[in-house]
């Protein structure tokens, strides 16, 4: 199965209508997906993903859309369903990929009242009830009155993100895949070895795998555009500049190509990729960089 390859939308400081543009240029390049995060950051610009996404889906067809990832904690468990299975029923059952996280403590907490030590039981919480949710089943909420969704929809492939023991142990239990982030190929695959141990404890398949990474493009090659991004990550999110360099890819799209290629070696399946710079230039390189990967072209759909 050839490695899938998506982008993030561009959710912050742009205006709605961009959403749509931006869906659109990410089917003219043909890449397989377009994705949003979930994010409640006090004073930050940035647009809702659950609506960016539905925008993004309705002036397509055929690309595939996914969170990376979703927090329900930040929602009533209802309400996240109810809205997950809007998404699902409106985008035809078959291309929402639903990553779910339980996020960090600015994730937006405060504001919903939520305590966020509470957050990963409530993650678990909401994955327990989600099945029954989604099929329309009579669900009995905790300490509540018992609910009934409708319409049902088919669940979506769920891919559960984190990389502590207990988001291993929940991928195991609830994840169809897991959601790597900042992780080099050699990490994905360690982790994928223990994520498989621990599936087969509950009689589950090994989960697929799935990765974010965040890749700078270039014309021609650059030597320094490389460390320069490693930099720019490690600041942002905290980690050694070494961790950096092994979870980013820079260069011409041949570059990423092969940098990205190492990825499908360890057996992931889908990309999500994060373009540094302008976005409309950096789709155009990752679209490139798909085709230099799987030269197969997607099957054309109206937009």
């Amino acid at each position: 199965m050839a490695m899938e390859i998506g982008i993030f939308l561009p959710q912050m400081e742009i205006p709605a209508v961009e959403i749509r543009e931006a869906a659109y240029h990410a089917v003219d390049v043909e890449l397989d997906s377009v994705w949003c995060g979930d994010h409640l950051a006090d004073g930050v610009p940035v647009l809702d993903g659950m609506l960016a996404l539905a925008t993004a889906a309705a002036v397509t067809e055929c690309i595939d859309i996914g969170f990376a990832v979703y927090l329900p904690a930040l929602r009533t468990h209802v309400c996240a369903a109810k809205q997950i299975a809007t998404l699902q029923h409106l985008t035809g059952g078959d291309r929402l990929h639903l990553g779910i996280g339980v996020g960090d403590h600015d994730s937006g907490w405060d504001a919903v009242g939520v305590d966020p030590a509470t957050r990963g039981a409530r993650t678990d919480e909401f994955l327990q009830l989600l099945p029954s949710l989604l099929a329309g089943e009579p669900t009995s909420l905790p300490d509540g009155p018992t609910v009934h969704l409708s319409p049902p929809v088919p669940a979506p492939p769920l891919w559960i993100g984190g990389t502590s023991p207990a988001a291993m142990r929940r991928t195991a239990r609830y994840g169809d895949g897991w959601f790597a982030a900042l992780h080099s190929p050699e990490e994905i695959r360690a982790k994928s070895k223990r994520l498989r141990d621990l599936a087969e404890q509950h009689d589950r398949p090994a989960p697929r795998l799935a990765t974010v990474v965040q890749c700078a493009f270039a014309k021609q090659p650059d030597p320094k555009l490389g460390e320069n991004l490693a930099g720019e990550v490690a600041a942002t999110y905290g980690i050694p500049v070494e961790a950096a360099r092994g979870a980013t890819c820079a260069g011409t799209p041949a570059q990423v190509a092969e940098q990205l290629a190492a990825y499908a070696e360890v057996g992931v399946e889908k990309l999500a990729v994060a373009v540094t710079g302008d976005w409309h230039h950096g789709c155009e390189f990752l679209g490139e960089t798909r085709r230099l990967l799987s030269p197969e072209p997607r099957p054309r759909c109206r937009t």
